[in-house]
């Protein structure tokens, strides 16, 4: 018989996964400045199914930093800020190994492109990871989870080539900093999420460039070298760093198997696999070379970045999952947003489908292609709890975490290596897309409602207990 893995490896990482601007608050607090995030307003009465996208155009972002009247939960998160003990002990108490959260930019540079940085912002950050540590867990740290600071927008943002010196002295300063604490570093969460996300990760305006999609690709290069640059800072610092990049996964399955849906769904993935593979085999694909030919994108590529990009992989593919997308050659466009419903699954208010096989078939899809480490940065979904008695009885996170984690077991008897679990939001946070406290995915219930009403104590949910004792057998009690 061959040796296999039978089940998750000794030592595998089980944990969760937050970001700053969905946690924190404390947005006005020792000299931090806002973020891209800090103007997603709460809408009242949207339609979940779709999605809020918060981009801007010069105009907007203007009336946003004015508006006196809306609520803006991003500033205010779930007080993790003042009560990230308390958080982190509830962690542990399930057994937690890992904990991935995020740094926010302009704690540490309140305007982004400043010598030196900001002294306060640091120290928080210092107890923060120094409790985890002293919990148990490691730490897996996401450098720009969307979250640039304001400034850094009003240069352009990462369309800017300047910004790659600026975003690199935080990276540094970062690494420097937390040198033999944190070894796992995310430079930038899901930096394919282009379609839906162009101001909070890029910090680009729909309105500051002839074209647009131009603009997107030139700043995602930029990016592309900011994450080679800290590859070959954090080697240089210790050799045992290890530099990931991060997808959302956006694999697409053919509505039907029509040559014509087959031969499509592979052209979208090939625009999504781009992405990490620049980061992890150190070169553009042909098919996206020939995409921007096609569209008139020219994005400024030098022999210095094609070197560096390519002596300076990746260590991991780091990705998040909630659900699986189909498409038809027919009714849909390469545009990344631009889906069909798939009739065989269900959802959540917000559309969402329920698909573990597409689980197992995106990780094993990557394994296949990178043959490198596999983080689950993110896997959840979100519902509107119902809180009763002191808890929530959520039997439906279960069931969805339960069908994923044997998804996941799956690829890893196939050989995967699969190195941690962090489901996202262990502890309730504000929704990225809608900015929704009710769209719930934690295993601890958080006291606050849409508009920030409420006293902010933690609850835990039955799920809590349940992954406790998934964590507690290395993930064979589900």
């Amino acid at each position: 018989m061959y040796p296999l893995e039978k089940g998750f490896p000794e030592g595998f990482l089980w944990g969760g996964a937050t970001a700053a601007c969905q946690i924190e608050g404390a947005y006005d607090v020792d000299g931090r400045s806002l973020s891209t995030s800090d103007i997603h307003r709460y809408e009242p009465g949207l339609n979940r199914k779709e999605l809020v996208e918060n981009e801007h155009t010069r105009a907007s972002l203007a009336a946003a930093l004015k508006d006196q009247e809306a609520y803006f939960p991003k500033r205010h998160g779930n007080d993790f800020y003042h009560r990230y003990k308390e958080d982190i002990r509830l962690m542990k108490e399930m057994g937690f190994n890992a904990f991935r959260l995020s740094i926010a930019w302009p704690r540490i540079f309140p305007q982004g492109d400043e010598a030196q940085p900001n002294e306060a912002g640091l120290a928080f950050y210092d107890k923060v990871i120094a409790e985890v540590i002293a919990n148990g867990m490691e730490p897996i740290v996401t450098m720009l989870h969307y979250d640039i600071p304001l400034n850094i927008v009003a240069l352009g943002g990462f369309k800017n080539p300047q910004v790659i010196d600026y975003m690199v002295h935080y990276g540094e300063t970062l690494l420097k900093r937390y040198a033999g604490k944190v070894k796992y570093w995310i430079p930038f969460n899901q930096i394919n999420l282009i379609q839906y996300c162009g101001f909070k990760s890029l910090g680009l305006v729909t309105d500051g460039s002839d074209n647009f999609e131009e603009a997107q690709y030139q700043a995602i290069h930029h990016q592309f070298l900011i994450n080679a640059k800290l590859k070959e800072i954090a080697k240089s610092l210790d050799s045992e760093n290890q530099i990931g990049i991060m997808l959302a996964d956006c694999t697409f399955a053919p509505r039907t198997c029509k040559p014509e849906d087959v031969t499509f769904a592979m052209k979208r993935n090939r625009m999504q696999y781009f992405f990490s593979d620049v980061a992890l085999r150190g070169a553009y694909p042909g098919s996206m070379l020939r995409y921007f030919n096609e569209q008139g994108i020219e994005v400024k590529i030098t022999e210095a970045d094609q070197t560096l990009l390519k002596n300076n992989t990746s260590d991991f593919l780091a990705f998040s999952y909630y659900y699986s997308r189909t498409v038809d050659a027919e009714k849909n466009t390469m545009d990344a947003a631009d889906i069909t419903e798939n009739p065989y699954l269900t959802g959540n208010d917000w559309g969402w489908t329920i698909d573990p096989l597409g689980f197992y078939y995106c990780m094993s899809q990557y394994w296949d292609r990178y043959q490198k480490p596999l983080m689950v940065a993110e896997n959840g979904f979100g519902y509107e709890d119902l809180f009763v008695d002191g808890t929530v009885h959520d039997q439906y996170r279960i069931d969805y975490l339960r069908e994923h984690i044997k998804a996941m077991k799956e690829a890893v008897k196939d050989g995967v290596e699969v190195m941690a679990y962090l489901p996202w939001g262990p502890i309730d946070l504000v929704s990225s897309g809608t900015a929704e406290m009710s769209k719930r995915y934690g295993f601890v219930y958080v006291d606050f409602d849409d508009l920030g009403r409420g006293t902010g104590n933690r609850y835990k949910k039955d799920s809590f207990d349940w992954y406790k004792k998934v964590i507690a057998s290395n993930g064979e009690e589900l």
